[in-house]
């Protein structure tokens, strides 16, 4: 696969090139450097392509190999087909050169009443400020990183919890330096108690079906947001209150629009 395209650059700027997915084998390939390999064809990865990437007349070679292997995902023996070449968004992402390279914010699982988390930037650095937003809760809190770039996340409110009948989803921001991340976030708890799993401190019982990343219309591997949608709203329409997703991590978009909807998830890893 090729594509070229221009992209205008300032400075202080980063830049990477995001694949949420290449079936099986990817040997990734821009302005003559090879960037790297991936093996897997349900996990996203990137590449940076700051020092790389010119105003004008960039050009991206991915190969893709989706020949079946015996030890890979799917195998020769397994009864699920085989979609190759690239299955997901493939992205270039600006940022700023110090961002939110990954974070946490979840209830805490002994306190309904409590928010926990943290928040990494992508490069050490202490004493970055990183603002957490959370305007329906009326949080605006500054977050102070450690010497590996570390804020630790600890709030005390008065939340509503996200439930199949009621998916009560929250907007919340992470900012640092100009660059910001968004998402949004239903605070749930889930465990287990004997035989019995506990959403919020309850007993819940899974109604749900098995879903497999792919379109039967088109006889073609499930790749885009509305393909997700139709997917979820199909199982919500039966009734689901849960969906297993086989064999392999689903779309990022799956996910969302599931929990969106009140559907709980249980997602896998590759087989």
């Amino acid at each position: 696969y090729k594509k070229t395209f221009d992209c205008p650059t300032a400075k202080n700027e980063r830049f990477f090139i995001h694949f949420g997915a290449v079936n099986y084998i990817a040997d990734v390939y821009f302005n003559g450097k090879k960037l790297g390999h991936h093996e897997g064809g349900f996990t996203p990865f990137q590449f940076e392509v700051t020092n790389l990437v010119k105003e004008k007349g960039n050009s991206l070679i991915v190969r893709a190999n989706s020949a079946r292997v015996k030890n890979g995902i799917p195998g020769s023996l397994f009864d699920w087909f085989n979609y190759g070449g690239i299955t997901r968004d493939v992205l270039l992402i600006k940022t700023r050169q110090v961002f939110v390279g990954d974070y946490k914010i979840q209830l805490d699982p002994q306190d309904e009443g409590r928010i926990k988390g943290y928040v990494k930037l992508d490069t050490a650095l202490a004493g970055k400020v990183i603002t957490l937003s959370i305007p329906e809760l009326r949080v605006n809190k500054k977050l102070v990183t450690d010497q590996k770039g570390n804020a630790a996340i600890d709030l005390k409110k008065d939340i509503r919890l996200w439930t199949p009948e009621e998916p009560k989803l929250y907007h919340v921001s992470l900012g640092v330096e100009g660059d910001t991340v968004s998402d949004r976030i239903g605070f749930r708890s889930i465990r287990v108690d004997g035989t019995k799993i506990l959403l919020n401190g309850k007993p819940v019982f899974l109604r749900g079906v098995n879903i497999h990343e792919e379109i039967p219309q088109r006889r073609a591997r499930a790749w885009s947001e509305s393909d997700a949608k139709m997917l979820i709203d199909w199982a919500k329409e039966l009734g689901c209150n849960f969906v297993r997703l086989v064999h392999y991590p689903h779309n990022e978009y799956t996910i969302k629009y599931a929990e969106e909807k009140g559907i709980m998830v249980w997602e896998e890893g590759p087989v």
